[in-house]
């Protein structure tokens, strides 16, 4: 599919208080909207899929490989594969997710 509508968008609730919604899928990359609300605290964990999260609104604290960045609406990240990556949610925080290869 080239073109796309978030009603279109399939939707999983993957953690209590956190939504994802696919957007986009090709053979390289996957892109998702995520929703999370604050308070929530994201386990360390490592995937072999390069990431890349753009903070369209809400603030959060991530550590990257023992790196830990606050990030707010405006800010991104770049996760390389296999490298351990965990967070906080501040306040009800919406991203962009780009995983490759798609997950």
């Amino acid at each position: 599919m080239l073109f796309g509508d978030m009603k279109e968008a399939s939707t999983e609730i993957v953690a209590e208080g956190v939504t994802r919604r696919l957007l986009s899928t090709g053979e390289r990359i996957q892109v998702f909207l995520l929703e999370m609300k604050g308070g929530i605290t994201v386990p360390e964990h490592a995937h072999v899929n390069e990431q890349a999260s753009y903070v369209v609104k809400g603030r959060f604290e991530t550590t990257v490989g023992g790196e830990k960045g606050i990030l707010s609406e405006g800010y991104w990240v770049h996760i390389p594969s296999n490298v351990p990556h965990s967070g906080f949610i501040f306040e009800d925080t919406i991203l962009i997710d780009i995983y490759s290869p798609p997950r």
